[in-house]
């Protein structure tokens, strides 16, 4: 779907085009500029040089005129004039255009293989989807000067490579599921199935399977050889003809056996240490359903080479691994969020690096070839490293991401026939590939993760060749496998760093490191933090992901090492950035980029999510960006702050430390009461009725109820409070003794030591904190679609939540105060979020917050304006507090906008800033006046 705009434009280019081709087109010559500008300038495809491919040969020894392999097209073009009906002599046969694409197209491997075909005389356009009935003759058709009015019927070239990550997505779940079913039935066989040696076993043995599936369906191996080799096997023979297969492709060819069958001599060398101790790897008994299924569903039933590596080893990992697979569902990490860390990172400057190149003005093909190699060279020297790889979703989708710049490369290079049209030195073919597995690292403390993230890389490398062979026109040498990623097994936050990949050798650190929170780390997890941050104050209350980065900031030393990880949002919220980062910017490292909280969905079935960031870090002082996720079915918005502190601000670099006690002279503020009655003491209005219908003496202890969602939506609730009731009252209620009773035992069976000593005073409050005078409440959690936390006031007959923060003999002055914009400025970039909400923090937002010197006067007019404030709200009658700070019905509100905003520019001018400073302008003002407040100077 288009908007108006790029309608406009796309309209106004296929005017242009049609007009410029009317009446001329030569098959030989015109092909190539016809099609490049039809799809570049008109259609609007991304990356032409590499998403087409012009005069691909086929096994019928003819040439296919263009294909587009993502968008699963073959174009079969003629000059201007022939008649597309008619049939011509090729390799011998009389067949139309058509038909002549379609034997192109049928001699295809079956992964190239098209779903459509485009036949075209430069004036007549014909679309044969291959999916219909009668494809030859059911086709859509227009002509030139229609274009601008039917181009919507090329939408499906628009973006060939959202078409193609649709395909691996479905094509890598449905192997996942059936890896998994395999695997399964597999386990079952073995003697101690739930033994280390045997676990390991089985990963081993299903990797090599993949492997296998993968290959026969690449051409590696040749077509249904895995298949025709395990087919008439008895099942009580597999076992021993897989461990003679394996042996087999990890021997040499002058090595092995001359007698071999000829079902085994099929199979190519594959080396690489995939089949090492073939062995030594224990496989067990096969049952003909498991044959079935292996050679039938699994071998037979999926097209393996279309799996994109990235999805489809999330999947097989948390598909097979006993520690990930009991979560269920098949968690995968999406191609589109590990670009969220990749891009910014390094790949969108390549990009635009190689773009510079391409579309210089006045540059000779000679200089241009010069510049595309010292480019290539430089993709060939960068190292990644990702010291949290798992099944190696990074490294595979940025290894892809580079063999992409790659092909570029190349076919510009190809494309000026500056390449290749001499042999090496040595008489061997010239290889034009320069990237390798071997700049690509990582670390994984999972045994199978790491096989699968080696063979994950593997098949990517496979996959990235085959592109490139329709490119240089000459065939990679895919086996044996000598190129490999270096994935060590250990625990990263253990292991030195420098001797997995010395420092001077890294160019990139990448990844998405395991979220765990303070509460629910080991105390092995808790030690490891301790160590990584040489015991910084505050460390036992971190997330372990800070671990990754203290060990990057430690690593990264003087060399010129950029870094970006995935994290928890926590990191960079509340107190942890103090705890986090203070340490981490001691050594120099400061944030050059981040993706501020966004949802993050890394599976396929199953609805878990965590609110995360993205941080990209580094000593080079880059030139700062923030991407911010207002919605997220929208593009994060760009923004470049001049300052990127690690609230993910535009403010100094100060840290806000917890803190007991408010840092200026105001009252000090507590929380509400915690029954802990397993609600027994907590009623509805209806539910305190019918109580109060059986237990009419219970009357006079209720008393209004209420939490942050009682207040902010209106809700109605009644807390039972027997605090003040004698043993003669209580003993008189027997209805009420049910729920003391009940409480108690509640309270008894706890594994909280507190909770268990509440249970002798069980018709009190596990925790009460009852105010004997008014107070200002603020709800701890409020949406982050509002712009501001509503506060209100309640006084003492009213019991409050501990989900909401009290503060006792409040004044219109604090109300006024603590619910401005600045204020909440203030909340938003030092706060915590509850994923993605506001969360109050007395500790951090609260006690930190710099008051302003107010005069009597000063003070008056805010405390006036606050009384306006709560005179609007008092003639919204019906709505409530939810309703009358919704941001979508601000305009049914214009009053108590309109008292917002006077109370605004008033606390501004207090803090002596101009009415129209900025939310961003508000916090480095207020930053530098905590600064000034302890003393210390902003970095």
């Amino acid at each position: 779907m288009h908007d108006v705009h790029t309608v406009r434009v796309r309209t106004d280019a296929a005017r242009a085009f049609a007009a410029k081709w009317a009446g001329r087109g030569y098959e030989k010559g015109d092909t190539g500029s016809f099609w490049l500008e039809l799809l570049r300038d008109v259609v609007g495809m991304n990356d032409v040089t590499t998403n087409v491919r012009f005069e691909q040969a086929t096994a019928t020894h003819g040439y296919i005129d263009v294909i587009i392999p993502d968008a699963k097209t073959v174009i079969e073009q003629k000059s201007l004039g022939i008649d597309l009906d008619k049939p011509d002599r090729r390799q011998g046969l009389l067949v139309t255009p058509f038909e002549q694409a379609k034997r192109y197209a049928d001699s295809l491997p079956n992964s190239q293989r098209p779903d459509r075909i485009i036949v075209c005389d430069f004036d007549h356009f014909r679309i044969h989807d291959l999916e219909v009935a009668t494809p030859a003759t059911n086709y859509v058709s227009f002509r030139l000067a229609e274009l601008p009015e039917q181009l919507h019927l090329l939408d499906f070239l628009v973006d060939p490579q959202l078409a193609r990550r649709q395909r691996e997505e479905r094509v890598s779940l449905d192997a996942g599921r059936l890896i998994g079913r395999l695997y399964d039935l597999l386990h079952a066989q073995y003697l101690d199935p739930d033994s280390e040696e045997s676990r390991h076993s089985l990963n081993v043995l299903c990797v090599r399977l993949v492997f296998c599936l993968f290959s026969e369906d690449a051409g590696l191996f040749p077509k249904d050889a895995f298949a025709n080799y395990l087919a008439g096997v008895p099942a009580r023979q597999v076992r021993g003809a897989l461990r003679e297969l394996f042996d087999y492709m990890n021997t040499a060819p002058d090595e092995r056996d001359p007698y071999a069958s000829q079902e085994l001599r099929a199979f190519p060398y594959v080396n690489g240490g995939l089949f090492a101790d073939a062995g030594a790897t224990e496989i067990p008994n096969f049952t003909d359903e498991i044959v079935k299924v292996l050679v039938e569903d699994v071998s037979k039933g999926t097209d393996w080479s279309a799996i994109s590596p990235t999805i489809f080893g999330g999947v097989f990992e948390s598909t097979l691994n006993p520690e990930t697979r009991r979560s269920g569902g098949m968690h995968y990490t999406s191609p589109a969020n590990i670009h969220r860390v990749i891009d910014p990172l390094f790949l969108d400057d390549l990009k635009a690096e190689l773009d510079g190149i391409l579309n210089a003005d006045g540059v000779t093909p000679r200089a241009r070839a010069g510049a595309l190699g010292r480019f290539h060279d430089k993709l060939a020297s960068l190292t990644f490293f990702d010291p949290a790889c798992g099944s190696g979703n990074f490294l595979s989708e940025s290894y892809l991401a580079l063999r992409r710049l790659e092909n570029q490369v190349l076919s510009a290079l190809h494309n000026g026939q500056a390449m290749w049209a001499f042999d090496a030195p040595d008489g061997a073919k010239n290889n034009p590939l320069k990237v390798s597995l071997k700049q690509f690292v990582g670390i994984e403390i999972n045994d199978f993760a790491a096989n699968v993230a080696r063979t994950a890389l593997w098949i990517a490398e496979l996959q990235a060749n085959a592109e490139t062979q329709t490119i240089v026109m000459q065939v990679i040498d895919d086996l044996p496998l000598t190129d490999s990623a270096q994935i060590t097994l250990a625990n990263a936050l253990e292991v030195d760093w420098e001797e997995v990949l010395p420092a001077d050798l890294c160019s990139y650190i990448i990844g998405n490191p395991p979220f765990r929170g303070a509460r629910y780390q080991t105390r092995e997890q808790k030690a490891e933090l301790v160590a990584v941050f040489n015991g910084a104050r505050n460390v036992g209350n971190i997330d372990y992901v800070a671990g990754w980065f203290m060990k990057a900031a430690q690593y990264m030393g003087d060399h010129k090492i950029r870094a970006a990880f995935v994290a928890t949002n926590s990191i960079c919220q509340g107190e942890q950035v103090a705890n986090v980062w203070s340490p981490i910017y001691d050594l120099g490292v400061r944030i050059d980029f981040a993706h501020d909280t966004f949802k993050w969905t890394n599976e396929a079935s199953g609805a878990a999510a965590v609110f995360v960031v993205v941080v990209g870090f580094s000593k080079q002082g880059d030139k700062k960006r923030l991407f911010r996720h207002p919605r997220p079915d929208q593009p994060a918005i760009t923004e470049f702050p001049a300052q990127l502190n690690a609230y993910l601000k535009d403010a100094p670099d100060v840290f806000v430390w917890s803190r007991s006690k408010p840092i200026c002279d105001v009252p000090p503020i507590g929380i509400g009461s915690q029954p802990l009655d397993d609600g027994n003491y907590l009623f509805t209005s209806e539910e305190k009725l019918a109580f109060l219908e059986v237990e009419p003496g219970a009357e006079k202890y209720f008393r209004r109820w209420l939490g942050a969602r009682e207040f902010i939506q209106g809700i109605e609730r009644w807390a039972l409070w027997l605090g003040n009731a004698t043993p003669m009252e209580l003993a008189r209620m027997p209805e009420v003794m049910k729920r003391v009773k009940a409480v108690r035992e509640f309270r008894s069976k706890s594994n909280r030591p507190q909770t268990r000593k509440a249970a002798a005073a069980p018709q009190r409050f596990g925790t009460e904190i009852i105010s004997t005078t008014n107070s200002l409440l603020i709800p701890q959690v409020s949406s982050e679609r509002r712009n501001y936390i509503p506060l209100g006031f309640v006084g003492p007959e009213t019991l409050c939540s501990d989900k909401v923060r009290l503060l006792p003999n409040a004044t219109l002055y604090h109300f006024g105060m603590l619910h401005s914009s600045v204020h909440n400025a203030w909340m938003r970039m030092v706060g915590v979020r509850l994923k993605s909400d506001y969360s109050y923090s007395n500790s951090i937002v609260y006690n930190n917050f710099v008051w302003p010197d107010a005069s009597e006067a000063q003070m008056r007019q805010i405390s006036a304006l606050a009384q306006d404030v709560l005179t609007s709200r008092e003639g919204l009658i019906g709505m409530t507090i939810a309703e009358m700070y919704d941001p979508d019905r601000q305009i049914l509100v214009p009053g108590l906008v309109a008292s917002h905003a006077a109370l605004d520019e008033a606390v501004k001018e207090l803090y002596g800033a101009a009415p129209s400073a900025t939310d961003g302008e508000i916090v480095a003002l207020l930053m530098r006046m905590y600064a000034d407040r302890l003393g210390v100077s902003a970095r």
